[in-house]
């Protein structure tokens, strides 16, 4: 049997009965009144966004309690385990159930904390396993050569190309959903939980990712440190409309890999800074030169958006004067991020059998929240940093 169900908007969705029904019901009962969808965006990364309203027809269910008894028939809540109805649904159980809500929980409070490391990320790969991964920058190609009548073109010569390696790594948490907390309805704890647990994963990666930049690692290419006097991207001065023009003059003087042509590279940039200089940086934006008797025209005007959207103060950041500038085109390489089987979200299942083991003996389901990923620096030519006293 299948129920149809008008939405407001018109549209019509199928629910099968009772599995899909009862999934609703529980997604509403932690608070879930709308789908999560997936977006993709220019680099590959996705984003969570709101996807349609979940069926007004399906009511929530009381409680965490109520949910279980229906999915189980337990209706004593003597242990965590299938029984009565969930055999109808194989592998459907209330366990497995709950795994999906709180997926949905994650995704939605993953995409709620946002540290902008999807700026400054260019690529993003889809590792199929743990092995060293041997990444290749193709170096420099010159001018296309003109051709006399019949003469033959000359074939791209094997201009060495630059590698960079890393390789892919597990971090995750568990979560255990006890018989307790069925009895206690602690449909809020649940939530908490998962909360904590999406903001965890959220700010892990975004540490690995910015980390890269902030400790100023060595670039695989040439072992320098990322931000190198030798790669032209390091600065001292304090931030400035002085020191913005200096730093967009050494990202626009940066070359070609194994030539002197400039790339030329001219934003969009993204202005990121300690909260410390947050202030500085929106004075900076201004239409007129912070200071200026004579109010001078600032070439740095809505150069970071129309209300400064493209200056972020970073959490992460501990230094007081330090300060990054990023030219965020796409023209070259900053950072790759390689997702294990292209897995991008933190993902959470039943880390046990739960018909057995401390499903019976214990009285409670173990979940496991598992991001698989890693981050290597690119290239340096579209970063500048500067160390300010």
């Amino acid at each position: 049997m299948r129920t149809r169900i008008a939405g407001a908007d018109g549209s019509v969705e199928v629910l099968s009965e009772p599995r899909e029904r009862l999934q609703v019901a529980l997604d509403k009962t932690f608070g879930l009144t709308h789908r999560v969808e997936l977006v993709a965006g220019p680099n590959g990364l996705l984003r969570v966004t709101r996807g349609s309203a979940l069926p007004s027809e399906i009511p929530a269910f009381s409680g965490l309690r109520e949910a279980y008894v229906t999915f189980t028939g337990d209706t004593d809540v003597l242990k965590l385990k299938e029984s009565r109805l969930s055999q109808t649904f194989s592998t459907f159980s209330f366990p497995n159930a709950l795994a999906n809500t709180m997926n949905g929980l994650l995704a939605k409070g993953y995409g709620e904390v946002d540290y902008r490391w999807r700026d400054i990320v260019t690529t993003v790969t889809s590792p199929s396993n743990f092995k060293t991964l041997e990444r290749s920058r193709v170096r420099f190609v010159g001018d296309l050569e003109e051709l006399a009548e019949d003469q033959p073109y000359e074939e791209v010569s094997d201009h060495g190309d630059e590698k960079f390696t890393y390789a892919v790594a597990t971090r995750g948490k568990l979560l255990t959903i006890t018989r307790r907390a069925n009895l206690a309805d602690n449909v809020q704890g649940i939530e908490r939980s998962i909360e904590q647990l999406a903001r965890a994963a959220a700010r892990t990666l975004a540490k690995r990712v910015w980390d890269k930049v902030i400790s100023n690692q060595a670039y695989g290419v040439d072992s320098l440190p990322v931000f190198h006097t030798d790669h032209g991207n390091l600065g001292a001065a304090a931030l400035s409309v002085a020191s913005l023009n200096a730093a967009r003059l050494a990202l626009f003087a940066q070359t070609e890999p194994g030539s002197d042509e400039r790339l030329g590279l001219s934003g969009p940039f993204l202005l990121a800074v300690p909260i410390e200089l947050e202030a500085t940086a929106r004075e900076i934006k201004c239409e007129h030169i912070p200071g200026s008797l004579t109010y001078e025209g600032n070439a740095w005007y809505q150069r970071f958006g129309a209300v400064g959207e493209r200056i972020f103060a970073n959490p992460l950041f501990s230094d007081a004067g330090d300060w990054y500038l990023f030219d965020i085109s796409r023209k070259v390489g900053i950072l790759e991020v390689g997702f294990l089987m292209g897995r991008q979200m933190p993902e959470l299942f039943v880390a046990d059998d739960p018909r057995a083991d401390s499903a019976f003996s214990q009285d409670r389901v173990v979940y496991k929240m598992r991001h698989e990923y890693e981050a290597a620096i690119e290239d340096y030519r579209g970063s500048y940093k500067a160390v300010a006293a």
